[in-house]
């Protein structure tokens, strides 16, 4: 693999055909996935979609993964997964490694994005505008329904894309959420994404992205003022996890 701080024209030719094949994948898949989901009111086609897409991307790419503690995860459980965020590859990474219908809470501009974003907001992902409070706390209430439903929600807490690969600090909102909503959380750490596809340059160097699925922490006994506690313990485990990557 390349320096991730230095420009390669080959791992840059390797980004231009990333972003052309996610853009013929999402035109080919996105297009029935859209149609489907405004019919589909359990997630589940939309899940399917949405992994199908997944491994397309990623077999044309030469992008592998693995997982550990898929098994911490119950069939017809609901979590909140709580992840770090260091690359794009993220998202289409735990699409692919949780074995369980999942929502992502986004920001609200991705609903702009032609059929890719179409999707997100049709497949009933949570799109929160940040910039409005009142529209932060319905979105928050709708993660909270969708959970109650059995749908799983992938958070990053961090808010964005980590610049340096790097555990940040996490935002509160989604410990409150999880707390209110007395679902089980679950720590879930990334690795090897930022070395393949960093925030800053415009390279994509192919290889294996690791994941860890922790064991989920129960919040049914606790209460809004133990967000902060909560919140240092999942950020701990995220960053001892990433730090001793799965072993296989």
């Amino acid at each position: 693999m390349g320096n991730i701080h230095s420009f390669q024209f080959s791992a840059f030719l390797r980004a231009l055909f990333l972003i052309l094949s996610a853009a013929m994948y999402t035109a080919l898949i996105g297009v029935p996935a859209l149609v489907f989901s405004l019919f589909d009111h359990s997630g589940r086609w939309s899940s399917s979609f949405q992994k199908a897409w997944v491994y397309c991307l990623f077999c044309t790419n030469g992008i592998r993964f693995q997982v550990e503690g898929q098994e911490n995860l119950k069939k017809g459980g609901a979590y909140t997964l709580i992840a770090n965020h260091i690359s794009l590859l993220d998202i289409p990474a735990l699409v692919a490694a949780i074995p369980l219908p999942v929502r992502f809470i986004a920001k609200k501009s991705l609903a702009w994005f032609p059929i890719f974003g179409w999707f997100m907001y049709v497949a009933g992902h949570v799109l929160i505008d940040r910039e409005s409070t009142l529209s932060a706390v319905k979105s928050l209430k709708k993660a909270s329904r969708l959970m109650k439903s059995g749908i799983s929600v992938i958070v990053f807490p961090e808010g964005t894309r980590s610049p340096d690969g790097e555990v940040k600090e996490f935002k509160r909102g989604a410990f409150l959420l999880t707390i209110q909503s007395k679902t089980p959380i679950v720590p879930v750490s990334i690795s090897g994404t930022y070395e393949m596809l960093p925030r800053t340059g415009c390279c994509f160097w192919p290889g294996t992205i690791d994941l860890k699925i922790g064991t989920p922490i129960p919040t049914q006994n606790l209460s809004d003022r133990k967000d902060r506690p909560l919140m240092e313990k999942v950020r701990k485990l995220v960053i001892h996890q990433k730090r001793n990557p799965p072993i296989y």
